[in-house]
């Protein structure tokens, strides 16, 4: 009696190959896909004025929407790579510097403050999560099967 096994150790590695490659590929995706919800949620919070504001002076007049419009989501390529990506959702601040006064905890003399970074983060984190890995595995089992 007699048994053989064979194996093609070969095609096993270049599998593994493409997992891995996969993996690292899949990073940016991922980390899209969660900053998409998160970016979503902030975009529903940005408090919006009723009518135009000005500086202090009546040197600059913004619009309303101002600020929304000014709010951007972007790949962070210096601190992303090797299996890691990063986004930053935030606003431009050449565009609405007065952003900062209405995100701080302080607000100005005129206007109370209205946090809407933290608390978007605060009520989509999980389901930002559940978005990325879902990106993320999706991405994978096309390499898998």
């Amino acid at each position: 009696c007699m048994i053989t096994v064979a194996h093609n150790l070969g095609a096993l590695l270049d599998k593994m190959d493409r997992i891995a490659k996969a993996t690292q590929d899949n990073a940016r995706v991922a980390a899209k896909a969660g900053a998409d919800v998160l970016y979503q949620e902030v975009l529903d919070r940005v408090p919006v004025s009723s009518k135009p504001h000005r500086t202090k002076g009546k040197k600059q007049t913004y619009q309303p929407g101002n600020l929304r419009r000014a709010i951007y989501r972007a790949y962070m390529d210096k601190d992303s790579g090797g299996g890691k990506a990063k986004y930053r959702i935030a606003w431009n601040k050449t565009k609405a510097f007065y952003g900062l006064f209405v995100e701080n905890e302080y607000g100005t003399s005129k206007r109370p403050a209205t946090p809407f970074l933290r608390p978007a983060y605060d009520a989509k984190e999980s389901e930002a999560v559940r978005a990325a890995n879902k990106a993320f595995l999706d991405g994978l089992r096309k390499v898998i099967k």
